[in-house]
């Protein structure tokens, strides 16, 4: 049931005492009440308060319709506030009810620094007089309350005080709804993810696939198993990781696919970094990091894109932090799904800009990749000669600021010799799109992301092998062969790894150091024969 109707149909109604009040109103009320005439039940209300302003009843049947009309707005959430304070004063034993009663009113018409204020009549107070599922929903309004004011701490606060009251009961899944964007705030501490990831610890209800608190406690879960990565605990992230993975992976695939591959990953990366004992790498491959911190765009931006004049921006450590962090969970998940293909990297920084970009209009989105011979000042021999020394090359720059309302994807992969024209090496290129946020649900601070550019070029290198391989076949299910499972961006590229790449040569071909030919030539040539 939709949480704002049952909200509505447990609480617009308080237990009254028959006695108080002649069974003929009585009956005419219950009536009125019963066919859902709500006008006639008010004005019912108001006749007997008119008779009698202390008449308990009359306020009761006030707050009771007036309740019941709170959707149509106008008047009706102020009649709704005044008939709970009328029999609230007259009832006191009544009040946290009539006030939760009053809440769901004011938020029929988003007054919610009123359903705020209200707290201190409601918290704790109600929970014994409407239950522990209203109650859950209760603490869920006046959460997205605050959510509406922008105070999302006091957003937490609320929703913290009420889930620890409700722990393990089936009404601390009603706190859930719609507030799982809380958890990927960035100013939240290590110290109070912990806090409430003990906490979501008994509130999994794993026999409930569609538990409303999962956006929460997979959000949570994951980006607290983040912060241990970072500091190098990574018994720490396996452990906070493997209160979700892989027992409630369906769960958290019933609200997101992103975010479901990004926890899978992580997870299958820690159970390989974590392993009590590791086999030497069959192969290792090198990754650098090319990083090149300013866009200035100096040729005319196409006509398209002229409109929004400056989208010269300059890459953020964050940006380049979490790329890394994506990486490192790409490198040890790679290598536990490959048995043994391990990627070492290192960071090289510039100084340099990003001065022209190759443009394209795919009508749903722009793609603005940077030209690599743009970069100024030019790569050093130094820098070249690194470069000749890895396997491949993540440019990372800060791609272009996005104008409201506009696509513009940065990111790709492909293959590129860096200015080795003399005596040609191919390299492995994956150019980075460092301007999305975190939980956008783009791949640009994920670890799929590494895994989706690398695909680009593993399509060429395997262009032989029985799987689909034109514009971005995990998308489009119905062409995926008969013998893969599952529904998501990861699941296609595990089953072609294990099912195709694997099987044909342990992906031993997957490497580009000293390679004078890259795979896309290959694959030309040999589809030509």
């Amino acid at each position: 049931m939709n949480p704002v109707k049952l909200f509505l149909f447990s609480l617009i109604l308080v237990t009254f005492s028959l006695d108080a009040v002649d069974q003929t109103t009585w009956a005419k009320a219950d009536q009125l009440l019963k066919k859902q005439d709500f006008l006639s039940a008010f004005k019912l209300s108001e006749n007997i308060i008119q008779s009698d302003p202390k008449d308990s009843f009359g306020w009761w049947l006030r707050l009771s319709s007036s309740s019941q009309l709170a959707n149509k707005k106008g008047k009706w959430p102020e009649e709704c506030l005044n008939s709970a304070k009328g029999h609230a004063e007259l009832v006191p034993e009544e009040e946290p009810s009539s006030f939760t009663t009053a809440i769901w009113c004011l938020n029929q018409d988003g007054r919610y620094t009123d359903m705020v204020s209200l707290i201190p009549k409601v918290i704790p107070y109600s929970q014994k007089k409407i239950g522990n599922g209203n109650y859950g929903l209760l603490i869920n309004v006046l959460t997205i309350a605050y959510m509406k004011l922008n105070e999302r701490i006091k957003a937490r606060e609320i929703l913290y005080t009420g889930l620890t009251q409700l722990s393990g009961t089936e009404g601390a899944m009603m706190t859930g709804y719609n507030v799982g964007e809380l958890f990927y705030d960035s100013d939240i501490s290590m110290s109070e993810r912990e806090k409430w990831h003990s906490l979501f610890q008994n509130n999994l209800f794993k026999e409930n696939i569609s538990n409303p608190l999962i956006p929460s406690i997979a959000w949570n879960t994951s980006l607290l198993t983040d912060e241990y990565v970072n500091r190098g605990k990574y018994n720490f992230a396996y452990d906070t990781i493997s209160m979700m993975y892989p027992e409630m992976d369906p769960h958290v695939s019933g609200f997101w696919n992103f975010l479901r591959d990004q926890m899978l990953i992580k997870y299958i990366a820690l159970k390989f970094k974590t392993k009590k004992t590791k086999e030497e790498p069959r192969r290792k491959l090198k990754m650098m990091f090319l990083v090149i911190p300013k866009t200035r765009l100096s040729e005319p931006l196409p006509n398209k894109i002229k409109q929004y004049q400056n989208i010269d921006t300059e890459l953020s450590e964050k940006a380049l932090s979490d790329l890394l962090l994506s990486f490192i969970y790409f490198r040890d998940s790679f290598e536990e799904i490959t048995n043994g293909i391990h990627w070492d990297y290192d960071i090289i920084r510039t100084n340099s800009e990003i001065q022209t970009t190759n443009f394209t209009d795919e009508s749903f989105r722009f793609v603005m990749q940077p030209s690599i011979e743009s970069i100024k000042p030019t790569l050093s021999q130094e820098i070249l000669d690194q470069i000749k020394t890895s396997d491949g090359v993540i440019v990372v720059w800060p791609g272009t600021k996005q104008p409201e309302g506009v696509l513009i994807t940065n990111g790709g992969g492909t293959e590129w010799n860096y200015g080795t024209n003399s005596d040609p090496e191919i390299r492995l290129t994956i150019i980075s799109d460092s301007n999305k946020t975190l939980a956008s649900g783009n791949h640009a601070n994920h670890p799929i992301f590494i895994y989706h550019e690398l695909f680009h070029v593993l399509e060429w290198a395997y262009h032989k092998s029985n799987f689909p391989k034109k514009d971005h076949p995990y998308m489009r299910k119905n062409e995926w062969p008969r013998d893969y499972q599952g529904n998501t961006e990861w699941d296609f590229y595990s089953e072609t790894f294990n099912k195709r790449m694997m099987t044909e040569d342990r992906m031993d071909r997957l490497y580009w150091l000293g390679r004078k030919e890259g795979f896309y030539g290959i694959k030309v040539k040999e589809e030509k024969k």
